[in-house]
């Protein structure tokens, strides 16, 4: 044989092994790859993904990925949801008695993009999606859960209540603009300081009613409620202000105009806890059903009791929930193990045997719950006396928070289609893809998330920042010159917005609360099953309604890493 020939062998033969070696290091090289080399490649392949985050899509990138199951870190993060035009939104059926709310959402989750060895039964492209429990929530705007239509009404006023106890008779009352309500509580009726006026009615010589002016003169009625030493009778010491304003009323606003419908949600809770979905008109109503014979569709104004702005994490999977028996949850109902929350998507069109489906996902929530009451027609009759308690006068027309109910909101299935959309966001983050997702509606029929809701009714603490003063001082000394009491002495800062309260619901409330003559803590005690004949033993203070959850829309950036 020649050595030409020779050679000519030589080399086909090494082909013919280079090309079995080839074939042989698809699935096997995985297999006999070292956890080091693994660590090594995935390094690898995540530094590749942040210097050109388009290789996701490369068949490569995806060929070497799935050998060492590539875990690529991601945050999902839901687009411009603090814009007028929020596209991320959800409709909850509470029945035919609540009707339905829209609920727009923000904020963003923790996830993994799993790429999985496609000799192990995958699709090229095909790629598992966790969705991961942790501190990342998405955030919703407040629910409006019930209405009082004489909240806005015209000519009504928060200190009408107070000028009924002091004698003053309905008919004058309403003749001068103090019906019962909270028409003047907002920010355009308070003065300088941002105080609203108490009314002080009185007859005229030939029987007609007028208003005393305040003592600065600017403006009808007293700058306050009437302080007196020990009875209502003695002479006025000063007045302690309704106060609703304040120097940034964006951040801190008490008035009825501040709740509004808005798809906005800033991250901001005292603004977002005002906030109440997009709807203009949040409340079930029509001509052929006027509960309390309302002359007008409520709007989110009339709101008297509402959720905060809720946060929404990733439950934790594997848990179970005893809802037969859990008396800070939805009780009576059944129990639930969380599930996982996450699912599949492919990188290249549509999940093999889902068309139209790019991305698949079940999501499993966790949220609390806390309520937000407008004190409306408050009774109220004591007066303010110097060294008492401040009576519940205190929260006309004002709010006050509720304790806590845990809730679970298991089972949102949503789908939609994902696209490989590399860039860097404006806030210098690098994005993958784009997601856009809704809950499925196979056949036309919704595949809606059905859970159960609870609320709490019972009050907790005020609405505005406790300063722990809890009776009422003498305004010598501790005034400003309309001689209402300055903030540093008064039961709440009218300028700062209290926390989400920790607390459970029906737990023992903040001792303002307590003094204030509103409810007791503890409802059982009033009713107590063994005496009183009732044949249940839970207070009432959560109230559980049943519901159908609708994602409608979602659209969110896949950005690479912990964001």
């Amino acid at each position: 044989m020649s050595l030409r020939r020779k050679v000519s062998h030589f080399l086909a033969l090494a082909v013919v092994a280079a090309l079995v070696v080839g074939l042989m290091a698809g699935p096997a090289s995985a297999k006999g790859m070292s956890a080091k080399k693994k660590a090594a490649v995935a390094r690898q392949l995540k530094k590749a993904v942040k210097h050109h985050p388009s290789v996701i899509g490369k068949r490569w990138f995806l060929k070497k990925a799935s050998l060492v199951n590539f875990k690529l870190p991601v945050t999902v993060r839901l687009r411009s949801s603090n814009s007028a035009s929020n596209p991320n939104s959800a409709n909850i059926d509470l029945g035919a008695s609540l009707g339905q709310r829209e609920i727009e959402l923000g904020g963003k989750l923790a996830a993994e993009i799993v790429f999985h060895d496609s000799y192990d039964g995958g699709a090229l492209g095909n790629v598992e999606v966790n969705i991961l429990s942790g501190p990342k929530a998405l955030s919703s705007t407040s629910v409006p859960l019930l209405w009082n239509s004489d909240v806005s009404q015209a000519g009504s006023s928060y200190d009408s209540t107070l000028l009924l106890a002091a004698g003053f008779p309905q008919s004058l009352l309403d003749a001068t603009g103090h019906k019962v309500g909270c028409g003047d509580v907002h920010n355009a009726n308070a003065d300088a300081n941002g105080n609203l006026r108490f009314g002080t009615g009185v007859l005229n010589s030939d029987g007609t009613p007028h208003f005393q002016p305040a003592p600065t003169g600017d403006g009808l009625g007293l700058p306050g409620v009437p302080i007196h030493q020990s009875t209502p009778t003695d002479t006025v010491l000063g007045y302690a202000p309704a106060h609703i304003s304040t120097t940034n009323p964006l951040l801190v606003d008490n008035s009825i105009d501040a709740v509004q419908a808005s798809k906005a949600l800033s991250g901001t809770p005292s603004i977002d806890n005002n906030h109440v979905g997009g709807n203009p008109a949040p409340f079930p109503y029509s001509n052929q059903s006027t509960p309390g014979g309302f002359t007008e569709p409520p709007s989110a104004k009339d709101t008297v009791l509402r959720t905060n702005a809720l946060s929404l994490t990733v439950a934790q999977s594997g848990v179970e929930i005893n809802q037969a028996t859990n008396t800070n949850g939805v009780v009576g109902s059944q129990n639930i193990v969380l599930g996982k929350s996450g699912g599949q998507a492919n990188l290249f069109g549509d999940i093999p045997g889902k068309p139209g489906r790019g991305i698949d996902v079940t999501v499993n929530l966790a949220t609390r719950i806390n309520s937000i009451l407008r004190i409306e027609d408050q009774d109220a009759f004591e007066p303010l006396i110097v060294g008492a308690n401040w009576p519940a006068a205190v929260f006309s027309c004002g709010q006050v928070w509720t304790g806590g109910v845990q809730n679970y909101i298991t089972g949102v299935h949503l789908s939609g289609s994902l696209k490989i959309s590399p860039a860097i966001t404006s806030d210098g983050h690098l994005r993958i893809a784009k997601a856009t997702l809704q809950t499925p509606a196979p056949g036309g029929t919704p595949d809606v998330a059905r859970v159960a809701l609870a609320a709490c009714l019972v009050p907790f603490s005020a609405y505005n920042q406790e300063t722990g003063l809890n009776s009422v001082p003498n305004p010598v000394g501790n005034q400003l010159g309309d001689g209402t009491l300055v903030t540093s002495v008064l039961p709440v800062n009218g300028n700062l917005v209290a926390p989400t309260p920790a607390a459970d619901c029906n737990a023992a409330p903040t001792q303002f609360v307590a003094s204030s003559a509103l409810p007791p803590s503890n409802v059982t005690s009033l009713l107590p099953p063994s005496t009183a004949g009732y044949t249940v033993t839970n207070s009432g203070s959560v109230a559980s309604v049943a519901g159908d959850l609708r994602v409608v829309n979602v659209s969110a950036d896949i950005l690479v890493g912990d964001v």
